[in-house]
C-alpha cells in the first residue's frame, strides 16, 4: 500500500501503512501533502508484539493503527505537544478534557452531557486527544484514534479545563492542585521512550498545569453529575 499523510495538531504526518484499513481509520484526516513533520513507521515485529501483548481480537490492521499512533505519540512533545488519554468535548466554544482510569465512567460522563445540554456539546475526541502548548495556551485537538465508540470530529479548541473524575455517592467538584494528584493524571498522559521527548513532555505537562484549571468531580451516573461539573466547569469556568 501506497504512503498517505494526515494533518492532526496542525502537523503534517507521513503515514508509512501496510493496510488499508488504516487509511480508512484515518480518512477524515487525510491531506494532499508531499512532505511531513513527522514520519509514522511501524513494524512486524511491533505489529506482532501488540497483538500478543493485547491479545486483540482486531487483528494485524487494528495493531497498526495503535503501533502507528505509538510513532506519533513517541514524536509530538519535540513540537509541543502530547497525547492525553481522556474524552475531549467542546462546550460553548471551549475544549474540556475528561478523564479517568478506564472503567470510571469519562464516556457515560460525556455522554451525559451530549445528552443534557445538546446544541452547546459536541465531542472533539472520545479517547486520546492532543493537547498543544502554544504561547502559555493550551489547546485541544482531535485525531483518528478515538476508542471504541469512535467519537471524533477533525476540530479543536482552546482547552477550558481537565476534570479527573472519580466514582462518588454524591456529586460535588473542586478545583485542585494538578500536584495533588500526580501521579494519576501523569498516567493519563503519554510518555516516550526517548529522553529527550520525555523531558519536553514534562516540561509540557508543567506549563499545562499553569494554563488551565484542573478539577476533581466526584458523582453517579445521572443528569445530577452532569449538571454538576457543567455548571462549575462551563457556567462559572
Amino acid at each position: 500500500m501506497e504512503d498517505f499523510y494526515i494533518r492532526i495538531a496542525e502537523l503534517n504526518v507521513r503515514m508509512e501503512s501496510r493496510y488499508a484499513p488504516t487509511r480508512r481509520y484515518c480518512s477524515d484526516y487525510i491531506v494532499d501533502a508531499t512532505d511531513a513533520e513527522i514520519a509514522a513507521k511501524t513494524s512486524d515485529d511491533e505489529i506482532d508484539a501488540e497483538l500478543k501483548l493485547y491479545d486483540s481480537p482486531h487483528g494485524r490492521e487494528y495493531c497498526e493503527s495503535i503501533c502507528l499512533y505509538r510513532s506519533i505519540a513517541e514524536k509530538l512533545p519535540l513540537f509541543d505537544r502530547f497525547v492525553f488519554h481522556g474524552a475531549a468535548v467542546m462546550a460553548d466554544g471551549k475544549g474540556y478534557i475528561f478523564t479517568a482510569p478506564s472503567g470510571t465512567g469519562k464516556t457515560t460522563h460525556v455522554g451525559l452531557w451530549l445528552e443534557t445540554f445538546g446544541d452547546r456539546v459536541s465531542v472533539i475526541n472520545g479517547d486520546k486527544p492532543i493537547v498543544r502548548m502554544h504561547g502559555g495556551e493550551a489547546i485541544v485537538y482531535s485525531c483518528p484514534w478515538a476508542g471504541k465508540e469512535g467519537w471524533k470530529s477533525n476540530t479543536f479548541a482552546s482547552l477550558g479545563g481537565i476534570c479527573l473524575i472519580h466514582r462518588g455517592k454524591e456529586n460535588r467538584i473542586r478545583r485542585i492542585d494538578p500536584s495533588e494528584y500526580f501521579d494519576e493524571l501523569m498516567h493519563q498522559v503519554y510518555i516516550p521512550k526517548n529522553s529527550e521527548a520525555m523531558l519536553k513532555t514534562l516540561e509540557l505537562i508543567d506549563a499545562l498545569a499553569k494554563a488551565v484549571p484542573f478539577y476533581l468531580l466526584e458523582c453517579d451516573i445521572s443528569e445530577e453529575a452532569a449538571r454538576t461539573s457543567f455548571e462549575a466547569m462551563v457556567n462559572n469556568g
